[in-house]
């Protein structure tokens, strides 16, 4: 393996870049944030009920599983043939699959063809991981953490976008705007990436792990489509038995082609360095309790408190509000500090939000309370750990460390809903005069699980060795700008 540089002078305004990408984030975020408060109305669109909450659950699964695939190709492309150049065709093939989205309910009827466009928009969650080496390779390493830190806080603002114009589109025109309103400007946005963005000089003569990334795939749509069937047939069926025992078995065979690969998705020896370990390991935690109760507010908030979209957009207003601020203040905290603690204060924060929320989820009020607390410490979380990957990461290893990072992550956040959606299908009953409703005894496992899951990210964060510099990096790439 080896590293090239390009010496031809390219240069790019860091504050431009810095301006694009969180527009990027805001864009994605926008339309992934109305997938939760609007997925109750996609269902009565395409006739389902509650009970078939695990079904339409994949709307949302479906992209979280092909980006975790697709994170770590992209991620590699990135380095090999240059990161604009990846993030340009990730951009791409998104604006075609939002597009398509917004038609899938004209296109049929089946909820199985607006998941299949879905899985096609999973592609464009390589966009993070590339953005985020963006950052790494065009930044002054004492800004770095500051503009990880924006570009985080940006995801709070496309929430709150999502959550209130987008829940205002949704209840207006429909859920199909959601997606149609936000297509001219992804195209934008690739338009500035292709003619306004410079390469970067970073290169990485590696090959691509497809075997690995097949076995990915294998283990997460195996495992999610095992855990999803129970409902209908029960955790004794044959076929539920054979689809766990496939993916424990494709989990263990991706493992160990890991450490026999020449160029491995997952590349083992980062994970000697325990800092990178261990933030892997709590990103998965961070991911699966984020994500679970984010899918379940919904829920509860359309099925149980009979909320519009745009009314479930106003409970997560605050936490969208706390975040754009809290993103570059944490950015500011870890240059300081070091990423440790804050992530550690940040997790026991999302913990006190869970608890909150486990015994006060009666009113709109509790719920808003619950998720302001839980939304503001996964601010400080998030910020904290992937700054903590990037410190602990050698320069020419940044996009195949952050997209391993995400993979992991995307994996919690893949596993967390889909444990939850049967968790709520089991445990719904019909109430007259509303019909079938999920049960408070379902909202109540699915708090007190994600606190737990967040709990042993907390004892791992403990583990972790403060540091506050990047790693020594040696000559950087020609055009890269210096830190001085």
């Amino acid at each position: 393996m080896s590293v090239n540089g390009s010496a031809n002078g390219r240069v790019n305004n860091p504050t431009f870049l810095l301006v694009l990408l969180s527009s990027i984030a805001i864009m994605i975020m926008y339309v992934e944030a109305m997938a939760f408060p609007s997925l109750p109305i996609v269902m009565a669109d395409f006739s389902l009920t509650p009970e078939d909450y695990s079904l339409a659950s994949w709307i949302i699964t479906i992209y979280l599983v092909v980006g975790a695939v697709a994170i770590p190709i992209f991620g590699k492309l990135g380095d090999i043939y240059g990161k604009k150049k990846m993030l340009l065709i990730a951009m791409t093939i998104y604006t075609v699959a939002v597009t398509l989205t917004g038609f899938s309910r004209d296109v049929s009827d089946s909820i199985y063809v607006m998941i299949g466009f879905r899985a096609v928009q999973g592609l464009g969650m390589s966009m993070f991981p590339l953005a985020f080496s963006l950052i790494r390779d065009e930044f002054p390493m004492d800004k770095i953490a500051i503009a990880q830190g924006v570009v985080s806080a940006m995801f709070g603002v496309g929430t709150a976008v999502g959550f209130l114009l987008g829940g205002y589109v949704t209840d207006t025109f429909g859920w199909q705007w959601t997606y149609h309103t936000v297509v001219p400007f992804v195209v934008f946005a690739t338009l500035l990436v292709a003619f306004k963005v410079k390469e970067s000089p970073v290169r990485l003569k590696v090959k691509i792990d497809y075997i690995g990334a097949a076995l990915l795939a294998l283990t997460l749509v195996s495992f999610l489509v095992g855990i999803t069937e129970t409902r209908d047939r029960g955790w004794a069926d044959p076929l539920i038995v054979g689809l766990l025992i496939l993916s424990m078995a494709s989990l263990l065979s991706f493992a160990y082609w890991q450490t026999k690969a020449k160029e491995p998705l997952v590349r083992p020896s980062l994970l000697k360095e325990r800092n990178i370990a261990l933030t892997n390991a709590i990103g998965f935690m961070i991911g699966f309790a984020l994500f679970t109760v984010s899918q379940t507010i919904a829920a509860l908030a359309g099925f149980n408190f009979g909320l519009d979209a745009t009314h479930i957009g106003f409970l997560n207003l605050p936490t969208s509000i706390l975040t754009l601020i809290l993103g570059p203040t944490v950015g500011l905290l870890v240059r300081k500090h070091g990423p440790k603690w804050p992530m550690t204060f940040g997790m026991v924060m999302s913990i006190a939000g869970f608890i909150s929320l486990y015994f006060n989820h009666a009113t709109e009020l509790e719920v808003m309370i619950g998720i302001t607390i839980m939304g503001s410490g996964t601010a400080f979380a998030m910020v904290g750990s992937i700054n903590m990957i990037v410190i602990s990461t050698p320069r020419e290893e940044t996009g195949i460390s952050t997209a391993m990072t995400m993979i992991v992550r995307t994996s919690g956040s893949v596993a967390g809903p889909a444990v939850a959606a049967v968790i709520i299908s089991d445990h719904s009953s019909y109430v007259a005069g509303i019909g079938v409703v999920p049960d408070d005894s379902a909202y109540q496992i699915i708090f007190l699980m994600s606190s737990v899951f967040m709990g042993i990210g907390v004892l791992l964060a403990l583990l972790l060795k403060n540091r506050k510099a990047l790693p020594e990096e040696g000559p950087r790439m020609p055009g890269a700008p210096s830190g001085k």
